[in-house]
């Protein structure tokens, strides 16, 4: 007989997070510590394969920081084809990602590679963090404000150039922030007192501020005004251009979205678009949030306050 897997559900008191919040990583207790355990892989993004394996491994990296954690080592998710790559390009993809771990002081384990048709790559992440200082869903309140660390838009840029709609340097900007580590992000979120965040990735702005509502049991107000968009988003989809993956986040936000305001269908198109190694969503005590907006710019970043958290059932507004 097959035991039943209660440990998913959340019955084993060594998970301080499981799968159920829906969050960025897992949190396991040992001796103390908080384990923070993540994976993600990609497919390219660029045609420079260094860069792509620096963003690559910045976006699985991302899931720790997102948990208020720092990464320890990882392991190499590679998804390679078995031929037609060019001699140099699969270990200057390596090479990339190297050097982010290097940059945040984690170190490469080894990792697994398997042949597939399409080429894909990303790390398995270990990481630590504190059990009284992490990074949930479930860590928003009402009348926290809504910090978002990084543009929207990586999504349509990305595909675009692709499809030769757009050139490397329409792509640049986007490609440099999807480069950016969320280290100083989230360590300036622990500093100010920040409890709730997540990273904005494939489910976009729409699922993972949802997944925050649905964890911290509140509602999650957007200002669309107060978005950072990068430069072209909105003129490339009223060319055509959109992802394979849009649609379906719309569908799976659509019982908690609700429209305040009468939106265009670009505009509507940024709240669903899947993001690449995208920014931190912060909610901030609302005493610490113009301290660490100040702070996240000075340091480089293209924040800014988007909104804020209200009682109530979960939901995601546009106002």
């Amino acid at each position: 007989m097959v035991a039943p897997l209660t440990r998913l559900a959340g019955e084993d008191e060594r998970i301080v997070v499981g799968p159920e919040t829906g969050d960025d990583a897992g949190v396991y207790q040992l001796d103390g510590h908080a384990l923070i355990s993540t994976a993600d892989f990609i497919t390219p993004v660029c045609d420079d394969p260094r860069r792509f394996g620096r963003v690559a491994a910045a976006n699985s990296i991302s899931d720790v920081y997102a948990m208020g954690g720092r990464p320890l080592f990882a392991l190499n998710l590679c998804c390679f084809p078995g031929q037609g790559i060019p001699d140099g390009v699969l270990g200057d993809i390596l090479w990339g990602a190297a050097e982010a771990l290097q940059e945040c002081d984690a170190v490469l384990m080894g990792g697994h590679t398997v042949e597939d048709q399409e080429l894909k790559f990303g790390l398995a992440v270990i990481g630590r963090g504190r059990s009284d200082r992490l990074l949930t869903n479930a860590g928003a309140r009402p009348g926290d404000r809504l910090i978002l660390t990084k543009p929207l838009g990586t999504g349509v840029l990305v595909n675009a150039f692709k499809f030769d709609k757009l050139d490397e340097e329409g792509l640049e900007p986007a490609l440099v922030e999807m480069e950016r580590l969320n280290a100083r992000a989230s360590e300036l979120a622990l500093t100010h007192g920040v409890r709730g965040a997540t990273d904005i990735t494939g489910f976009g702005l729409s699922g993972h501020a949802l997944n925050i509502a649905r964890g911290s049991k509140v509602r999650i107000r957007i200002e669309l005004e107060r978005l950072i968009v990068h430069d072209g988003f909105y003129d490339l989809v009223r060319k055509g251009i959109s992802t394979g993956c849009t649609e379906k986040n719309r569908a799976n936000a659509q019982s908690f979205y609700v429209e305040s305001r009468s939106l265009s269908d670009e505009q509507r198109e940024v709240l669903f678009d899947p993001q690449t190694s995208g920014g931190l969503l912060l909610a901030t005590p609302a005493d610490h949030a113009s301290a660490l907006l100040q702070e996240l710019l000075e340091s480089g970043h293209r924040a800014a306050e988007v909104g804020e958290v209200l009682e109530g059932d979960p939901a995601f507004e546009i106002v």
